[in-house]
């Protein structure tokens, strides 16, 4: 009883702490010059957008990932603004919602997009969607399949509770996603660190993965749930990734880590390295093309 008491005091004490921090963060929002997203040869490419979302061009098909334009996360304030307008998304051919959490599934967010766009989420989770107009929801349980104009996407594990108001629950599953085109992109969401790394690359060939390094702080609280920029480094060995870009870092302060942590960390990790040149850190609007 008396270690549940300190738990629950300990937890209490780090959302004062964050409160705080948030409150000070408002009057140091960072702008960026969002960009209108070009993809004028067609080329195979993921624009960072911030957090957990991400535009996969591919085939000439555009998914979205988590999309999350909001400036409010419950207590959590943006600290840099999305790096692309949500106005100026070109059509969006699908949506991947990785898990429930308001980060991850913003429903200010998705009231933007015309409620026939297919999206895909975790079982057990539709009904969100579906309640606020959606027609195609693609409830997905692991190692389910759909096609998106040709590309295969498959639901894979993930080490994080899929629920909306649960931070452990074990229903329903948060996901991860492999997405099979001219490219094979995988998307992580939220995850811990776990040997699905290793069952997901056995199965895949993995081009890049979309990896998540932000949010890891204190780590006897996070680690199960959260990856630091070190497990982002294990879980793409693991995954057999040819390329990593992070992603889950620099947008909101969620954790202890601070806003830049993330990144800085992992630059010194791989600073002298030949990761180095096979991890693509991507500010806010920035585009990597796949090779």
């Amino acid at each position: 009883m008396e270690t549940i008491q300190l738990s629950i005091f300990v937890i209490f004490g780090i959302m004062t702490i964050l409160l705080l921090v948030n409150l000070y963060i408002i009057s140091g929002y960072s702008k960026i010059n969002s960009a209108v997203p070009s993809f004028e040869n067609n080329e195979n490419s993921v624009i960072f957008v911030g957090h957990g979302t991400a535009l996969i061009h591919m085939n000439n098909t555009n998914i979205l990932t988590d999309p999350n334009f909001d400036d409010w996360i419950i207590m959590f304030h943006r600290i840099r603004e999305a790096g692309l307008k949500i106005e100026t998304l070109p059509k969006i051919d699908a949506v991947l919602i990785s898990h429930a959490h308001r980060d991850h599934l913003d429903k200010w967010s998705m009231e933007q997009f015309p409620k026939g766009t297919p999206v895909l989420i975790s079982k057990g989770n539709g009904d969100i969607l579906r309640d606020r107009g959606f027609t195609d929801v693609r409830e997905l349980d692991i190692w389910n399949e759909t096609t998106i104009k040709g590309i295969k996407i498959t639901a894979t594990p993930a080490k994080h509770s899929g629920a909306r108001n649960s931070a452990t629950a074990d229903y329903p599953l948060a996901l991860s996603y492999v997405i099979e085109g001219n490219r094979t992109v995988y998307f992580a969401g939220d995850t811990g660190l776990s040997n699905s790394f290793e069952e997901i690359g056995n199965k895949y060939k993995i081009d890049v993965a979309l990896l998540p390094i932000g949010a890891y702080k204190p780590r006897w609280f996070m680690k199960s749930h959260h990856m630091s920029p070190e497990d982002a480094l294990d879980a793409m060995e693991m995954l057999g990734a040819k390329e990593m870009v992070p992603i889950h870092w620099g947008s909101f302060r969620m954790a202890l880590d601070s806003t830049d942590e993330p990144k800085e960390v992992l630059l010194k990790l791989i600073e002298n390295s030949s990761m180095k040149e096979k991890v693509h850190i991507l500010e806010n609007g920035e585009k990597y093309i796949l090779k």
